[in-house]
C-alpha cells in the first residue's frame, strides 16, 4: 500500500490531470503508453530508461514517478530505470523535494561522492536513487524504451544504443534556480509536472488495456 501523503498526491493528480497537460504533451504520452501496450501484448516485460545528461535531477523524478504510476495501475511486468551519459550524484535538492512530497527517504553512505537514497513509496518498497551512466551494468543495455528527459540528452543522442525505442519528454531544468531565495518549490514544481505526466501515460495505458 502507498504511503497516504502519496496516495493522497496521486489522487489529487489524477483528479485534473488533463488539464495541467497540453495535447502535444498528450500526444507524445499516448504514443509512449501505445509502445508499452504493444510490448505487453505479445508478454514482453517493459524496460523504461529515463535518461538525462548527469542523471542528477529530471531523468531521477522521471524513474520515481514512472515507477509509482507502474505500482499504482498494477504493472508489475514493468520496470523503470534512469541514467545519464555520465555519473555524477543525486542532486540533495531532488531528494528534498521528493520528500517534502510525501516520500520517506534514507541514506546510508550521506557522505559519500555519489549517495544511495532510498526512496520508499510505501512501508516495505523504495527505488534506489542515484547516479550512473548508461553504460552502467544495472541497467538493461538492449530491448528497452529510451524516454529522453533533457534537451542536453535528447540533442546529443539521437540514436540510443540498444533501445528498441526512443521518445523525447524533455523538461526545463530545475538546476537554473539553485541559487534562488527557494530552490526546493522549483524542484517540487518540476517533480510534480513529471508526475502529472507519469501518471497520464499509465492511466492511458490502462484505457488501452481494458479494450484488449
Amino acid at each position: 500500500m502507498l504511503h497516504k501523503e502519496i496516495n493522497q498526491l496521486c489522487s489529487t493528480i489524477l483528479d485534473d490531470i488533463r488539464t495541467k497537460i497540453s495535447s502535444e504533451r498528450r500526444s507524445i504520452l499516448e504514443a509512449i503508453a501505445q509502445e508499452i501496450n504493444s510490448e505487453l501484448k505479445i508478454g514482453n516485460t517493459v524496460k523504461l530508461v529515463y535518461l538525462c545528461t548527469h542523471n542528477s535531477r529530471r531523468s531521477h523524478f522521471s524513474q520515481v514517478w514512472g515507477c509509482l504510476a507502474s505500482v499504482l495501475f498494477g504493472y508489475k511486468e514493468i520496470e523503470t530505470y534512469s541514467g545519464g551519459t555520465v555519473a555524477t550524484a543525486c542532486h540533495p535538492y531532488t531528494i528534498e523535494a521528493l520528500r517534502q512530497l510525501g516520500f520517506k527517504i534514507t541514506c546510508a553512505d550521506l557522505e559519500a561522492d555519489n549517495p544511495h537514497y532510498k526512496v520508499y513509496y510505501s512501508t516495505d518498497n523504495f527505488i534506489d536513487c542515484y547516479s550512473k551512466a548508461n553504460t552502467d551494468s544495472v541497467l538493461p543495455q538492449k530491448d528497452f524504451i529510451a524516454i529522453m528527459t533533457c534537451s542536453d540528452s535528447d540533442d546529443n543522442c539521437p540514436l540510443v544504443p540498444g533501445a528498441k525505442k526512443r521518445f523525447s519528454t524533455t523538461y526545463d531544468d530545475p538546476k537554473e534556480f539553485d541559487d534562488s531565495a527557494n530552490p526546493i518549490e522549483h524542484y517540487k514544481e518540476r517533480s510534480l509536472q513529471i508526475a502529472h505526466e507519469a501518471l497520464y501515460t499509465f492511466q492511458y495505458l490502462s484505457k488501452l488495456r481494458a479494450k484488449k
